[in-house]
């Protein structure tokens, strides 16, 4: 079977449990809003693929869990992705404070390969 796109893009969304990391996902790929759902259990992930110039992108993002019991499980996701998205909710002063946290977790395993974060 033949390849369906050109490009290949794997994002990772990173941030606290319950601040809409897997809102966002079925928002973007399947243009759907679920107002309740489960926490995510480790990773998961979903793909678009979308066009771009004549060039067909896919994105697969990943979705991981935020509660630190995960932490060991979604760290290994890090090195892989080519993009990673901090989110925290815009209510939720403590969450906004943890990016900090996230970030420095993405330092520590060397993902960015020396690429600075943008906030910096």
């Amino acid at each position: 079977m033949a390849k369906q796109y050109d490009v290949l893009f794997r994002l990772l969304l990173l941030g606290d449990s319950g601040v809409g990391k897997t809102c966002l996902l079925c928002r973007f790929t399947d243009s759907e809003f679920h107002p309740a759902h489960i926490s995510t259990i480790g990773v998961d992930f979903k793909m678009k693929t979308i066009e771009v110039d004549g060039i067909k992108v896919r994105i697969q993002i990943w979705d991981t869990a935020g509660q630190e019991r995960y932490q060991t499980i979604t760290k290994q996701y890090y090195r892989r992705a080519q993009g990673i998205f901090l989110v925290y909710d815009i209510s939720s002063e403590r969450s906004y404070q943890h990016i900090v946290k996230w970030a420095s977790d993405v330092d520590e395993v060397g993902a960015w390969r020396g690429v600075p974060f943008i906030y910096r």
